[in-house]
């Protein structure tokens, strides 16, 4: 009696592995150099983060009106919301960010903006619209 092959099955469970590896990381980073703790200004740098090992934070109790974020390749960090990005574009100088936020009560697609200025300087807008526009300083950490 003739065993059946187990090729057509390895193959089958190894392209919907590719598949499901492929769309978990199908999200776009952000570039390195937005990477990093931002704030209004450098005084504030030292009040609002801290560093835990190897990790940025938000200095314990987190004011949660502070005009900030720390930047990473798949994720921004705001005092009081988390936002995991999803897909970057750079139109007109400005890199549109598509993202999934969540705050204490609910989630939202927003779509931030960031305009880089210098590389220690950034003008970001949470939603896009530049009425909410602020400018933001790299703090040296």
């Amino acid at each position: 009696m003739e065993k059946p092959s187990r090729l057509p099955v390895a193959a089958a469970i190894g392209f919907l592995s590719l598949i499901a590896g492929a769309s978990a990381s199908s999200a776009d980073s952000l570039d390195a150099g937005l990477v990093g703790a931002w704030t209004a200004s450098q005084a504030d740098c030292a009040k609002l983060f801290v560093r835990r090992g190897r990790v940025l934070a938000y200095r314990l109790p987190v004011d949660r009106f502070a005009q900030a974020a720390i930047i990473e390749p798949q994720s921004i960090r705001a005092p009081a919301s988390t936002c995991r990005v999803h897909s970057v574009s750079h139109a007109n100088d400005a890199i549109k960010i598509s993202a999934e936020c969540n705050d204490s009560i609910s989630y939202t697609t927003e779509t931030v903006q960031i305009t880089v200025k210098s590389g220690s300087e950034i003008v970001y807008s949470p939603t896009g619209d530049h009425a909410l526009d602020t400018t933001l300083v790299k703090c040296a950490m």
